[in-house]
Order: structure tokens, then C-alpha cells, then sequence
């Protein structure tokens, strides 16, 4: 495959890969059903372009199936030719000619070819559609070519349903279908069809896929499901939604908020301009505001004053368009239209994203199906309240990453902003409650609650040596993804790939061959090689009887000594170097240590694979490995390019529960706002007048008040909990690790450069106190960027401060039990 695989994508992979084997054995005489579960912008299509072409081009674990043949079946034409060019894009194992659409004026065979994939949809199968009367010269209709090669290649054909809600139904307890879709489902005694042998069923939603498929007599595979969890870390969507709506009542001012999405476009545009610059990226973003209006009347192309709003966006743009720049994707007419004196051409939705000249498209409901435009940056909508489940829809379409990664520099550049002039505040809640049943894991904000804050041009260079110091900070994860194994493996494929070390991979499989080799000498020695390599090869297959006259006892009759096939240690085989992190471990085994036979060094992979203490020491050899390679590259990685320290917070990140990093801040960041926020001075990031809003609590405003009257002080951050830029420490608490973000980190002048402080009012009366002020002690020892680490609280109209990063006050902490110890610091340490 082109693409670079996400750790989820390639789990779902393997999972489905096989469900596939397991289906191709119970097709034969029963259907079998599997299904993809996954949220949008997962990567479906990617998946399942890599599944096919991993069944007919083979891989470590399976041979090649040149002769299966794939079916690929969705509602709409525009869909079949998204998802054709997706994985043509995909797939360059997959020869020319492999993927063809099914045309109507064209299409006449008895039978599939094999190792193709075809593309059909349901529009084309209606009772007066071409491909289903046998007239005008056809000799075969579709339904005939189906029926014979389910005959001809029932166990190698394949039936995959794209998003499979479309054009489904409830289940209604009928055997004969309702609905085109159910046809390859159920069978149609009317055309002649026999039930799909293999379906695999692919949607951000199930639900109405599992009703249709109850009325199926088929064997069910356990689903694979795609955690939106795992979607919303790996950065493939973006972070937030964040929906800009006029408070209840008052007037509908629908070409002030088109105003306002266009200036929000403009800053979009100017923002991905400067990050792809700085970056180096090949193919410059260039974000698209898209416009829903109206459907037609009135003899025009839409109720929305199109002429009205062309002109409102050259007013704020300050310039007239090129043709071409502004294009329209109506579903009627499909033809060029006049908008306020430009000629506005119709353009595909599946043509949109490819095409740079596009900045403004209008639409009206073509834009759910068919179309992926994560370079869609801006939406706004001339729609009612009642069409919230429609938009909702769309949203899932323009909610991806253009660069299928977070930005590390600017947070604006992770929001997609969605404008509707005609909704309340009750009704944006609709399109939440749509947007969750759509599976789009992104978080939800209302506009009016946010800031967005840039790096005062007063403290650059305070920022830039800031993000040169690449203290540390932590991730903590609720479980591990990956095994030690695969995450060095993922690390070391990092560091070829972005040049930090060309042989480094090759040196670690190495190392592991020499593990294989002496676990094979240390049964050598011992006199075991021989009776434990009889013994894989051979079972005991056991035979019991069941009395059933007999209170049902069950007795031992025989046991039989077998042999394993060549087919059994084969793929017995293929799983243990799946096992070991996919890497071809085995195959290089065989290659480099050379026994007798091929069947005997696969044996002894398999017997290395099944040892508990063979894997131990092998997961523990590359869990040493992967924190030594992590602290000798983290700061070279993290000071590169954007794309690999994404891959490598992702990697670190999947490794364990807790992953340290390095903090950079970004250049643009959103931070809370609200009626009740107030003006803080000092703050390094400043709204476009200068200035930050705030709530702090009294403790709050009191400490940041003495720390801006020092003579050292430079500027303040709000770290803010849960950010992908706050420092975040780990501490353990009832047996769990925990996040703690200190409330501030302050910087100041010290001998002739800058210094950070971390500052953490705490009230005493809260059980984490020790806990966190011991996570603060442990994060110290690793970090010594930090001059000063406070811990504070208030007793008696003072503040009590506890310096962690004091040497004196760091041998107290280390010895200290429990609350009352800390209880008596910060007595001895404050008078």
C-alpha cells in the first residue's frame, strides 16, 4: 500500500483478514456475514482497499487468491467513484484494469472475471435500468451474471456493502426482500438470485445494517469495531466543531454571519498557508468555504439570494473571482449558472478536492455522499432547524484532516467552523445529538464560548526559546495499544524512514535472530531440541464418549497420536510471525540459520513463538530498547518537521499506558471564554487587541498578582487541562496513574536568559495533595528545566508555598508517607 497505516487501521486489517479465511471455509455451504464498524474518518475505504488487495496479492500470513472476485455495492454513483479512486490511489499491488465500474450501455459477461473488482450501485439495478432486462442485444443480465458466479466461485466471491446504512431497511420478518440491497442479502426469487456467499458490510453505523441482515439464514462474524476514541487521537479528524448560531430571538441576520464565515475562511487560508510554507509540505492547503442554500423556486436555481451573497463575499474578500474559483454542485441544474455577473460552472462532488483553483462552492444537499473534502475548512448554512440530521451527516464529510495529522502549531488549523444563521441555541443541540448517532467522535463548542489567542509579538523570542528547551511532558492513556515489540519496531522504522538511522531497524531484527539461536542452543544443551520439536509436530488427538444413558458422563475411549500437515505448520507459522510484531522475523530466521529442512526452521519459530519465557524476555528486550531509542531521539525528533513528530507522539503514545514527549507550544491556541472572564495582563497569548480573558478563582488572581510584581517576572500561561500543549505531569493515586496540569506556568529573567516555574494553588482539603506533590518530586528528577515548582496553599489570610524543585525541600518529599508529613513541610518550610 502507499498510505503509512494507523496502529487501529492495521488491528482492523488483520481482524477482517481473518474473518475473510474463516468465511471462505463456512460459505461453502452456508452464507457468512462479516462487518467493518468504524466512525468517520477511520479510514474505511483505505482499509478495505488494503484487505483486498492483501487477498489477491497475498501477504506473510496468506497466499495470493488471483481468482477472487469482488463486488463492490453502495447507494450512489457518486460514492462507487469515490471509493474507486480511493483505492486505486491505495492499493499499487492492484495491476491496471483490476478495478471497473459496471456501465449500463457496456456491461454484457456470464460470469465476473476473476481477480477484479467491480463497482455497482443500487440506482443502477431498478426495474428499468439497462443491466436488468435481457433487450437491446444483452444476452446476460446482471442478476444472471451474479447467480453464475455465486455458482461458479461461491467461496471467492465477495460482496462488500459501503456504508451500508444507505438503501437499507428495518427487518419486517419477510424472507423475500423489500429493497434492492436486501436482494444480495436475502436472495430474490424474482430474478433468479441466490443469497451472497460472503458479505462484509462497512458504515460508520450498524444498527440499520444488523436489522437488515436478522432476516438472513447466514453465519455471523463477530464484527470489527474502530474505537472513535482511537480515531479522535490519531489526529485523522479534526479536534473540534465549533458552531457559530444567533442567541433566541432578535432578527435572522443571514448575510452578516455569511460575513463573518468568510472572514473566518480568509484567516484559514492565510493560516495553512504559513504552516505548509514552514513546514516544507509538498502540496499547499487550500481551505474551501462551502455554502448550503435553499432548494429551488421561484424559477431559480435556489430560494437563497445567490446574487446577494456573491457580492457579500467579494466585499469582504476585496476582489472579484475567476471563473472557476466559485462552483456550485446542485443536483439540478447540472450546468453552469450566472451568480452576481460570474459564471459559476457545475463541478462533481467527488471532483471538488482535487482541484486547487476551488475556493467557494455552493450546495444544496449533494455534499453527504460521495465527497470527502477535508480541505472544506468553513461551512455555512442558509438551512432551517429542521434539516439538523442532514447537516449532521455533512459534517462527517468535511470533518478530516487535510493533512491526515493534528497540527502541532496552531490550534485553529484542528477546527472545522460551521455557521447557522437560522438556529438556537436549542436547536444546535439537535445537531450535536445527530452528530453522535453519525459516530464523529470530534468535540462539539459553541463559538461564543471560545477565545482564539495568538503569541504576543512582544515575547517571540520568549515563545521560540521556550519551545527550545522541549521540556518534558506526559500522555496517559487509559490502556496500551500496542506491545513493546510492534511500537520498536513502529520507532525504529521512524528513524530510518526520517533519516535519523538507516541501519537501526535491520540491527534490532538482528539482535532478535541471535535470541532465536540461543533459546535453540539452551535446549540443545539441556538435551530438549529433539523431543520438543517431535512434540509440536505431533498432537494427541483425544477421542470421549458420551453416555447418555449414563447421568451424561463423558469418558476418555481412545488417544491417538497425529501428525501435522505442512498446510498446519504453515499457518501456524504465519500466526507466530504475526505474533512478532509482523516484521518477517521468521522468513529471516529460516534465510539466515539454516537447519535441514524449511518445515523444521518454521517449527522452531513456532516453538520460540509458544515459549512464555522466550516472549518475556523478548517483550522486555524491546521494552529496554524502545525507552533507549526514545530518550536518545525525543528532542532531534521533536525540533524536526510537524509529520514526523506526529508519528512519533502517535508511536510513543500507543506504546504505553504513560508516554513522555516533548511540550511545544503552539503559535495559535483557543482557550475558554464567557460572560463572567475577565482582563489578565501578562498572558503570552493575546487576542487580536492585545489582550486574554479569564476566570480565576480569588486564590488564583492573588498569587498571579504577587508573581507579576516581581522584578524577574516576563509573562504567565494558563495551562489548561487537557490540551494537546499543556504541560501535563503523571502522579498515582489508589493504584492508577492520573494527569495533573499545573495551574501556571510563569517565566522569568535569570541570568541573562529565561527561566519556567510551574505554580499550583492547591486546597489542602483535597485527598491528592500528597499524591500529586510526590508525581511533582518523580517529574523533577527527568526534568531539570524547571527552576521552581510550587505547590500552594492559604492558611491564615498567607500563602504557603512548597518549592519541589528546592534541593533541600526534594529530600523531605522523597522521604515523606503521607499528608501529615506534607502537612508538616509546608510548616517547617513556611514559618
Amino acid at each position: 500500500m502507499k498510505s503509512t497505516y494507523i496502529t487501529f487501521q492495521q488491528e482492523a486489517l488483520f481482524k477482517l483478514r481473518e474473518n475473510c479465511y474463516t468465511a471462505q471455509n463456512f460459505c461453502k455451504k452456508n452464507q457468512c456475514i462479516l462487518s467493518l464498524s468504524a466512525p468517520t474518518g477511520a479510514g474505511k475505504t483505505i482499509i478495505m482497499a488494503n484487505l483486498i488487495e492483501d487477498i489477491l496479492c497475498g501477504n506473510a500470513e496468506y497466499v495470493a487468491q488471483e481468482n477472487a472476485v469482488f463486488l463492490w455495492l453502495s447507494g450512489w454513483p457518486e460514492l462507487n467513484e469515490q471509493s474507486l479512486n480511493k483505492i486505486y490511489f491505495n492499493a499499487d499491488k492492484l495491476t491496471p484494469g483490476t478495478l471497473l465500474s459496471v456501465r449500463e450501455d457496456s456491461f454484457d459477461q456470464e460470469v465476473f472475471d476473476d481477480g477484479k473488482v467491480y463497482f455497482l450501485n443500487t440506482q443502477k439495478l431498478s426495474t428499468s435500468s439497462n443491466l436488468t432486462k435481457a433487450r437491446d442485444g444483452r444476452e446476460y443480465t446482471i442478476w444472471q451474471t451474479i447467480e453464475n458466479t455465486i455458482a461458479s466461485k461461491r467461496e471467492r466471491f465477495f460482496l462488500i456493502i459501503d456504508e451500508a446504512h444507505y438503501g437499507t431497511t428495518k427487518y419486517k420478518g419477510s424472507d423475500r426482500p423489500e429493497t434492492i440491497m436486501q436482494k444480495f442479502i436475502l436472495g430474490s426469487k424474482d430474478d433468479h438470485l441466490s443469497p451472497m456467499p460472503i458479505i462484509i458490510g462497512m458504515s460508520a453505523t450498524m444498527e440499520r445494517f444488523n436489522n437488515l441482515i436478522k432476516g438472513a439464514l447466514a453465519t455471523t462474524l463477530t464484527p470489527v469495531v474502530i474505537k472513535p476514541k482511537d480515531v479522535k487521537d490519531s489526529g485523522l479528524l479534526k479536534d473540534k466543531i465549533i458552531i457559530d448560531n444567533q442567541k433566541n430571538g432578535g432578527l435572522v441576520m443571514e448575510m452578516a454571519i455569511l460575513a463573518e464565515a468568510v472572514s473566518d475562511w480568509m484567516d484559514k487560508c492565510s493560516r495553512w498557508e504559513k504552516y505548509c510554507k514552514e513546514q516544507g509540505e509538498q502540496r499547499m492547503v487550500r481551505p474551501i468555504l462551502v455554502i448550503q442554500v435553499e432548494n429551488s423556486g421561484g424559477g431559480g436555481p435556489s430560494l437563497t439570494d445567490l446574487d446577494e451573497c456573491l457580492k457579500t463575499i467579494e466585499g469582504i474578500v476585496g476582489h472579484k473571482f475567476d471563473v472557476g474559483e466559485v462552483v456550485h454542485s446542485f443536483g439540478e441544474p447540472k450546468t453552469e449558472i450566472s451568480v452576481h455577473g460570474l459564471t459559476v460552472p457545475y463541478t462533481e462532488p467527488s471532483r471538488i478536492e482535487e482541484s486547487d483553483k476551488i475556493k467557494i462552492v455552493f450546495f444544496k444537499e449533494s455534499l453527504s455522499t460521495g465527497w470527502d473534502c477535508p480541505r472544506a475548512e468553513t461551512m455555512m448554512s442558509f438551512r432551517t432547524a429542521k434539516d439538523s440530521t442532514y447537516i449532521a451527516q455533512l459534517m462527517g464529510r468535511i470533518v478530516r484532516t487535510p493533512l491526515h495529522r493534528r497540527v502541532d502549531t496552531d490550534e485553529v488549523l484542528n477546527n472545522v467552523h460551521l455557521f447557522l444563521p437560522y438556529f438556537d441555541q436549542n436547536t444546535v443541540e439537535n445537531i450535536v445529538r445527530d452528530l453522535n448517532s453519525e459516530g464523529i467522535p470530534s468535540d462539539i463548542e459553541a463559538n461564543s464560548k471560545t477565545q482564539i489567542l495568538q503569541v504576543s509579538d512582544q515575547l517571540r523570542d520568549v515563545f521560540d526559546w521556550f519551545n527550545e528547551q522541549q521540556i518534558i511532558t506526559w500522555q496517559i492513556k487509559r490502556e496500551r495499544i500496542n506491545n513493546y515489540l510492534t511500537s520498536l519496531f513502529a520507532l525504529t522504522n521512524l528513524l530510518r524512514s526520517g533519516g535519523w538511522d538507516a541501519h537501526v531497524s535491520k540491527q534490532t531484527k538482528y539482535e532478535i535472530l541471535a535470541m532465536i539461536k540461543d533459546f535453540v542452543k539452551n535446549l540443545q544443551n539441556k538435551g530438549q531440541y529433539e523431543d520438543a520439536i517431535k512434540n509440536l509436530r505431533q498432537g494427541l488427538h483425544v477421542i470421549n464418549e458420551y453416555d447418555n444413558r449414563n447421568e451424561g458422563d463423558i469418558t476418555t475411549v481412545t488417544e491417538k497420536v497425529i501428525e501435522a500437515t505442512e498446510y498446519d505448520i504453515e499457518k501456524n507459522f504465519k500466526r507466530a510471525q504475526a505474533q512478532l510484531a509482523r516484521q518477517d522475523l521468521g522468513m529471516l530466521y529460516c534465510k539466515e540459520y539454516t537447519i535441514d529442512t524449511f518445515v523444521e526452521h518454521q517449527l522452531v519459530f513456532i516453538l520460540y513463538s509458544k515459549s512464555n519465557q522466550a516472549m518475556l524476555e523478548l517483550e522486555n528486550f524491546a521494552k529496554k530498547k524502545f525507552y533507549d531509542l526514545q530518550n536518545k531521539w525525543r528532542k532531534a525528533i521533536s525540533s524536526g518537521e510537524d509529520k514526523y513528530k506526529t508519528k512519533y507522539d502517535g508511536i510513543v503514545a500507543e506504546g504505553d499506558e504513560t508516554s513522555q514527549h516533548s511540550l511545544r507550544l503552539m503559535e495559535t491556541i483557543s482557550l475558554p471564554n464567557g460572560e463572567d472572564f475577565k482582563f489578565e495582563s501578562g498572558h503570552m497569548f493575546v487576542d487580536k487587541d492585545g489582550k486574554a480573558l479569564f476566570k480565576l478563582d480569588s486564590w488564583e488572581k492573588e498569587i498571579l498578582e504577587e508573581e507579576r510584581k516581581r522584578p524577574d517576572f516576563v509573562c504567565w500561561i494558563r495551562n489548561q487541562q487537557n490540551k494537546d500543549w499543556a504541560l501535563c505531569i503523571k502522579y498515582e493515586m489508589d493504584g492508577k496513574v492520573k494527569s495533573f496540569y499545573p495551574d501556571f506556568i510563569i517565566i522569568r529573567k535569570e541570568n541573562g536568559s529565561y527561566a519556567v516555574d510551574l505554580l499550583e494553588p492547591h486546597n489542602p482539603a483535597y485527598k491528592d495533595n500528597y499524591a500529586k506533590t510526590k508525581g511533582l518530586y518523580q517529574y523533577l528528577k527527568d526534568e531539570k528545566g524547571i527552576s521552581r515548582a510550587e505547590i500552594i496553599r492559604k492558611e491564615d489570610n498567607r500563602f504557603l508555598r512548597l518549592n519541589v524543585g528546592d534541593s533541600m525541600i526534594q529530600h523531605d518529599v522523597m522521604n515523606m508517607r503521607n499528608d501529615d508529613d506534607l502537612n508538616s513541610l509546608f510548616r517547617k518550610y513556611n514559618p
